[in-house]
């Protein structure tokens, strides 16, 4: 038997093997030169191992060889190449002229005693370029992607190009784009983005939104485009889409509460809602995508994030003055949950059906007035109900650990903990609390500390203390 002629899962398996093989034996770094000698001089170049090879340029070179066999196994080498495509702007504009990009041609290079080289312009975009000219002039190769990663290209001429390359990738799935894509790119863009309804083609199963701070020249430019929102027009449908996540703070048209109940009419499969590090989104935008996936929603994450460490911008509040926490308690397929929230309450953990593990996060401003009381009486309600759900989770079989995040410090109900800098309550009090504290390994970083930051260290102690303080006016929630 021909080894072609093999089940196609088992010859499958023999490629990747060799392929594997041959990325551990073959290249894996890049040469560079000292900075090239400026007209009139004659200053000696030395050579350098510049850094590791990529992930892709590694895939590439070992299936060079199987490529060339034949068409069957140059179909896999493509698959396998081509699944996942990521493209980077390039890091500086230049590179030396006598260096090889073949890399198979390195040991004669290192045969060189006295290298001689000069910058030569490189196109930044030059990567992206080829992309697409090589999509476009071979859709049996762009059929092969399935996700696409662009990093760092945030103009308008990156822009027509990641929009081209998306166009002629029929079988993507995942897609990581700049948000720019969404100020830039018309409603039949977004519609053959998508691909919902379109015969011979794989509807989005995935979408991230990442966001920067522009430079002076990118920013205007972006503030001077007159196109339309394309999130307005009832074509552009997201039913198809399972997993949306928005990323990165920006100053220039970010994405906003707007866009997000926009996408909401349409997107009702979500199964992962992950909106993290900016600060325009707010709760009601959130609510809007939670609500209309209710029935289908799993994965939640709402944190945002400043540079001032542990103080979050302010998640926003409800006009309609909702209550969240009932809301967040019956969603039925919710299963891991990190959440900022303008208040909380002890109806945020009444629900022992919920289907929670893992570790919960709650971030939350203030505490609702859904009921009487004080407001020690309502964090002490809320961190029980939170030591009861963990209770009733364990009885199933099932962890599930809770961090509650508010008033500057954080709760470990479980442990009856309270980590936080008290400094200001001690002199409150006159030095008479806190009693026993200890130190703490949190910090406004959460369990990473302060990241070196001169913000003080923390101390730990107990949720009885803490309250004590606060009856007394020590501590002020």
């Amino acid at each position: 038997m021909h080894i072609s002629d093999l089940p196609h899962e088992i010859l499958s398996d023999i490629l990747l093997r060799a392929t594997k093989a041959n990325e551990a034996e073959g290249e894996s770094y890049t040469y560079g030169l000292t900075q090239a000698p400026l007209p009139l001089q004659t200053s000696k170049l030395s050579k350098y191992v510049r850094g590791p090879l990529t992930g892709e340029s590694l895939r590439w070179d070992a299936t060079n060889a199987i490529r060339q066999v034949c068409n069957q196994w140059h179909d896999w080498a493509l698959g396998y190449n081509l699944e996942h495509v990521l493209e980077r702007t390039w890091r500086g504009s230049e590179r030396w002229a006598e260096l090889t990009v073949r890399r198979r041609k390195y040991s004669i290079y290192e045969l060189i005693d006295k290298p001689s080289g000069y910058a030569v312009y490189r196109d930044p975009y030059g990567s992206l370029k080829s992309t697409d000219r090589l999509f476009a002039s071979l859709p049996s190769a762009a059929s092969h992607v399935r996700r696409l990663w662009f990093n760092g290209l945030y103009a308008a001429e990156t822009d027509k190009l990641i929009l081209s390359i998306i166009a002629n990738c029929t079988q993507l799935q995942y897609l990581s784009v700049p948000w720019t894509i969404l100020r830039r790119a018309t409603a039949q863009e977004w519609v053959d983005l998508l691909n919902v309804g379109t015969a011979g083609r794989t509807p989005l199963h995935s979408l991230e939104l990442n966001a920067v701070c522009l430079s002076k020249d990118q920013a205007t430019a972006l503030e001077l485009d007159t196109t339309s929102n394309p999130l307005k027009d009832p074509r552009v449908d997201f039913s198809s889409l399972k997993r949306l996540k928005i990323f990165g703070n920006t100053l220039h048209k970010p994405v906003c509460d707007t866009d997000l109940k926009l996408i909401a009419r349409t997107a009702t499969k979500l199964e992962c809602l992950d909106i993290t590090n900016l600060s325009t989104i707010t709760v009601a935008g959130m609510l809007a995508l939670v609500k209309a996936s209710s029935e289908t929603l799993q994965v939640l994450e709402h944190s945002p994030r400043s540079d001032d460490g542990f103080y979050h911008p302010h998640p926003g509040r409800l006009e309609t003055g909702e209550h969240i926490c009932e809301l967040l308690a019956n969603l039925p397929q919710m299963r891991d949950l990190s959440i900022s929230v303008p208040s909380m309450c002890a109806e945020l953990f009444s629900n022992h059906e919920v289907k929670w593990a893992g570790e919960l996060q709650v971030r939350a401003t203030d505490l609702c007035n859904c009921k009487k009381g004080t407001e020690g009486e309502k964090l002490q309600a809320a961190l029980s109900a939170a030591r009861t759900l963990m209770a009733a989770k364990r009885r199933m079989h099932h962890e599930l650990s809770t961090e509650v995040f508010f008033a500057g410090c954080i709760f470990e109900p479980e442990k009856r903990l309270v980590h936080g800098d008290f400094a200001i309550a001690e002199l409150r009090s006159g030095g008479r609390w806190p009693l026993d504290a200890q130190s703490s390994t949190l910090g406004p970083y959460g369990q990473s500390g302060t990241y070196g930051k001169d913000e003080g260290l923390w101390d730990a102690i107990s949720e009885e203390e803490y309250l004590h303080a606060v009856g007394k006016g020590w501590v002020a929630l």
